[in-house]
């Protein structure tokens, strides 16, 4: 993925004003200001990652890229500031921590909540009439009635997360398959 300029290619990621700003890239020490900086932070990944269909997120990778560095005005964000930024990201169930226990060196980006995406999927079968009809979770990312869905390859630990939301609500029932891809699920009215 390369950068950084606001309106480089049509379809390009639009980078707020700030983002060429170099103060953006340090965390400041006046606490309200901090604040208005995560804040600003936390929208900009968020946006990133959901115009770019993104999901994973290793944090030493991720700070020598967009939009993690302004290679224009020559400036990174530091890993410490960015593993703050994700804990706020957790804390308001956009993100949740990866891999090794207490770590924090990756992360899922939930740029959309698992209920979100569980409540596109239950429209979805209810208006391909699909309740009832079992699928394969590869199916029902990957399949042709899926092309031009908002879901549409979506990361599987992300489908996973809304598949056991509407579990959890009685809209749905897994099967266990040998993988994720051929693990079934049933829609219910």
């Amino acid at each position: 993925m390369s950068n950084t300029t606001a309106a480089a290619t049509p379809g390009a990621f639009q980078f707020p004003e700030i983002y060429n700003f170099p103060p953006f890239f340090t965390r400041q020490p006046n606490e309200s200001t901090w604040q208005e900086q995560r804040r600003q932070w936390c929208d900009l990944i968020l946006a990133y990652y959901k115009h770019n269909r993104l999901y994973s997120l290793t944090l030493a990778e991720a700070i020598t890229e967009p939009p993690f560095t302004n290679r224009q005005i020559h400036r990174s964000l530091r890993v410490d500031v960015l593993r703050e930024l994700v804990d706020d990201l957790v804390k308001q169930g956009n993100a949740s921590w990866t891999g090794a226990k207490n770590a924090k060196d990756s992360c899922l980006v939930l740029w959309r909540k698992p209920e979100v995406w569980a409540s596109m999927i239950y429209q979805w079968a209810n208006e391909r009439g699909l309740f009832n009809t079992v699928l394969t979770v590869f199916e029902l990312a990957n399949g042709d009635d899926a092309v031009g869905q908002e879901f549409h390859n979506l990361d599987s630990v992300t489908l996973r997360r809304a598949l056991d939301v509407l579990q959890s609500q009685g809209k749905a029932q897994l099967f266990v398959g040998t993988s994720d891809e051929d693990m079934g699920v049933k829609l219910f009215v």
